[in-house]
């Protein structure tokens, strides 16, 4: 089993060193704030520096890591037969999306809205709905990275897989501008949805492997 999870990591890792390289990085400076800096500054330093266009971008932008989102990507994959994709698209999101509840609910961190509430500095746009609760992990952030690692290592393709992890930054940094996470949250959202997308890639062909190919592995089978 180790030699061959082994085999399928530098697999995965040859499929696109782009992405990898860009959330490496990512991850180093994340972590950096997340340790260094307290977490309301680091809210503050992002959610005040607004404008009116950068609302509308960034409404815009959250939407990538949206559940319609990625279902929609999923059912685009599937109208093309691309089934490698559509597959693996599904199966990163459901199981990032699992695991993602558990930990909100286990977690159940107030949100921005909830700490700063009367906060006059503290900035939200008046046609998206704030919420108050379950703000550890990001679900947003979880979703926008797991598609982007699932896009960008099936691709690869060196720009694509650098557009895609550019895509799931901006949503990041959305969830925090719209006053919806903490860093923390969508610091570990990234962690955790690329995290689950590469276990998926990684495990399922193993998984595949050792079991009788039903109608539900053959419909989870994915192709490096």
């Amino acid at each position: 089993m180790g030699k061959f999870l082994l085999y399928q990591f530098r697999k995965v890792y040859a499929a696109n060193p782009a992405f990898f390289a860009c959330f490496s990085i990512w991850i180093v400076l994340m972590t950096a704030v997340v340790i260094f800096i307290p977490k309301e500054d680091a809210f503050h330093f992002v959610n005040t520096r607004h404008s009116f266009w950068a609302d509308i971008l960034f409404t815009i932008q959250t939407y990538f890591g949206d559940g319609l989102f990625v279902i929609g990507v999923f059912i685009a994959y599937c109208c093309t037969q691309q089934w490698n994709f559509a597959r693996a698209i599904l199966g990163t999101y459901i199981f990032s999306g699992l695991i993602c509840c558990i930990l909100k609910n286990l977690f159940d961190a107030d949100r921005p809205a909830t700490v700063f509430h009367g906060n006059p500095t503290f900035h939200v746009v008046s046609w998206l709905r704030v919420a108050h609760f379950n703000s550890f992990p990001s679900g947003h952030t979880t979703s926008a990275f797991a598609l982007a690692a699932t896009l960008g290592i099936l691709s690869k393709n060196k720009a694509f897989g650098i557009t895609v992890f550019i895509l799931a930054a901006l949503t990041a940094y959305s969830r925090v501008y719209l006053g919806q996470h903490f860093v923390e949250d969508v610091w570990f959202g990234s962690i955790l949805g690329s995290g689950t997308a590469c276990f998926y890639l990684l495990a399922m062909p193993y998984v595949l492997k050792n079991k009788r190919m039903s109608f539900s592995t053959r419909f989870l089978q994915v192709k490096l």
